[in-house]
């Protein structure tokens, strides 16, 4: 009687281990990206980046917009529209900070095609691709509320940046054309400073709420008055 019990519990187990390794088994599609869950923030894809220029500047792309290679804007398979990425170059750790507002790219292996100006700031350019890492860090749909006009509010400016060279400030300028596509910034020259400045919000609240989203992005703010810089 044991040795049944016994041959009994080892087929059992033949049955069972048989099993998990069938359903242990997934395949995999030839083509394209695996799916990027939406459940964080800190999600991590790694593959080649790729980048498109000339051929498809001023063309419309997948969202709808005009496609400006000198944006920092890309082309992703099935990452929402809008949703900012953060792309690591990994053979030279340099990123930047990139908006999907585009389809592709359709080649085998790889998972995001950028713009020129952000393989520009990845220095891949010239070579044409790289292996980078992504990091999502806003998904495509997140905007900031509040900015219609509210009667007798108190209007307000948010500083972003403070640079001695133009061209940095403007190189802030196109990341956070990125993060705010609803709220316009321009330069001020204080102090022989090269200043970020926000346009008029209409409560002290908008204010906080840009200044909480850009320390979101590791960047730093502060709120002005609005008689300091008055737009002509």
């Amino acid at each position: 009687m044991k040795k049944l019990l016994r041959v009994a519990a080892y087929a059992l187990l033949l049955v069972f281990s048989a099993c998990s390794a069938k359903t242990g088994i997934r395949s995999q599609p030839e083509f394209g990206p695996p799916a990027v869950a939406q459940d964080s923030l800190n999600v991590f894809q790694t593959g080649i980046a790729s980048w498109y220029g000339d051929d498809f500047n001023g063309k419309t792309t997948a969202n709808g917009e005009i496609y400006d290679m000198s944006k920092l804007t890309a082309a992703h398979q099935n990452l929402p529209f809008h949703t900012l990425v953060e792309v690591e170059n990994l053979e030279n750790k340099k990123k930047v900070l990139v908006r999907v507002n585009d389809r592709g790219p359709f080649l085998k292996n790889r998972i995001i095609d950028l713009s020129w100006q952000a393989a520009q700031r990845l220095e891949m350019a010239e070579q044409g691709t790289a292996e980078v890492k992504l990091r999502v860090l806003r998904w495509g749909g997140a905007t900031i509320d509040g900015q219609t006009p509210a009667n007798g509010g108190l209007k307000c400016f948010v500083q972003a940046g403070a640079f001695s060279v133009r061209e940095n400030a403007e190189d802030m300028l196109l990341t956070l054309g990125e993060i705010f596509p609803d709220l316009f910034f321009r330069i001020v020259l204080e102090d022989g400073m090269f200043k970020i400045i926000s346009t008029k919000l209409t409560a002290a609240q908008d204010c906080r709420e840009v200044i909480k989203k850009l320390a979101a992005f590791h960047l730093q703010g502060f709120i002005r008055e609005t008689d300091i810089f008055p737009e002509k």
